[in-house]
């Protein structure tokens, strides 16, 4: 049974539009999975869609979008999408750029809410390369100037830590509006957080159910706390982030799974159980994004 409408809390970004804490991660939904995931999203109350180039679904999200947003009485000034993109390896001022028109196309659309910085370096440079921090410069300080043109609304960053998100204050003239990084209970980031919100950047998360980790979605507290609300230990995990003002864009190619996602605005944790999850940290995380290695 489809969950009773209902839209999703939001923050406000220190640029002034508002964010919502949930939203549709779309990491692998691809081809001909678009369509009726996004249509089972915008039926439900999504209406932030997070994409990136390296998801390779801009093209078939924008078509989506365009084609299903008006059959559910959405305007594009009601969505938030967000989109993200690696530095390249050399013309990175000239490339992003590129990507940020590319997306506009892509996406059908004359502004994007939110562009990232998806890492702190080139898919094609190392941890150790010199050139990363000059290539974090030219990227960020470039989508400054589109968000000036009015073709960016918001410029934000992922798997950032605190080195590469203090440097931005050499060149940058705001501070990015988030930061999405990998975070559950194995891997609570808790000195990456309170950075953020001493700084007034939206904490984001993805891969909140840690890839289905059987290590946490096992964990005895988490399972006894799903049972007493009556809800998936998936749903309590989401319910974590969200409980504590953290943003989700948990991702499903499954149409009946994505509405289910949807229930986590009913599912409240109380502060002792945010707690008591929060303790089960490991500093483990279980994807391989390893921002804290780049240089």
């Amino acid at each position: 049974s489809l969950p009773l409408f209902r839209m999703s809390p939001s923050t406000q970004l220190r640029t002034g539009f508002s964010i919502p804490l949930v939203g549709l991660g779309t990491y692998k939904i691809v081809g001909d999975d678009v369509h009726p995931c996004v249509e089972g999203a915008l039926k439900a109350g999504y209406r932030l869609f997070d994409t990136a180039k390296y998801y390779k679904n801009e093209p078939e999200l924008g078509a989506a979008l365009e084609e299903l947003a008006p059959k559910y009485g959405v305007k594009r000034e009601d969505l938030f999408l967000t989109t993200k993109f690696f530095p390249d390896k050399d013309n990175v001022t000239e490339g992003a750029r590129q990507k940020v028109e590319e997306s506009l196309k892509n996406l059908r659309t004359n502004y994007i809410d939110m562009v990232m910085i998806h890492y702190p370096k080139s898919d094609d440079r190392e941890n150790e390369d010199v050139m990363n921090k000059e290539a974090r410069k030219d990227i960020y300080v470039e989508l400054e100037k589109l968000k000036e043109e009015g073709k960016i609304r918001s410029v934000g960053v992922s798997n950032y830590e605190i080195q590469h998100i203090e440097e931005i204050k050499e060149f940058g003239k705001e501070m990015p509006v988030a930061n999405q990084v990998e975070y559950h209970p194995h891997f609570t980031r808790e000195e990456l957080k309170e950075y953020c919100k001493k700084e007034g950047i939206f904490f984001q998360a993805f891969s909140s159910l840690g890839r289905q980790e059987p290590a946490l979605i096992e964990d005895e507290d988490l399972v006894s706390i799903a049972k007493s609300k009556g809800v998936s230990v998936q749903l309590v995990l989401l319910a974590w982030a969200v409980s504590q003002g953290v943003g989700i864009v948990p991702k499903s190619a499954s149409p009946n799974r994505i509405i289910d996602n949807w229930k986590v605005l009913d599912v409240s944790l109380t502060e002792e159980e945010v707690n008591r999850l929060a303790s089960k940290n490991l500093g483990k995380n279980y994807i391989r994004c390893t921002g804290w290695l780049v240089q």
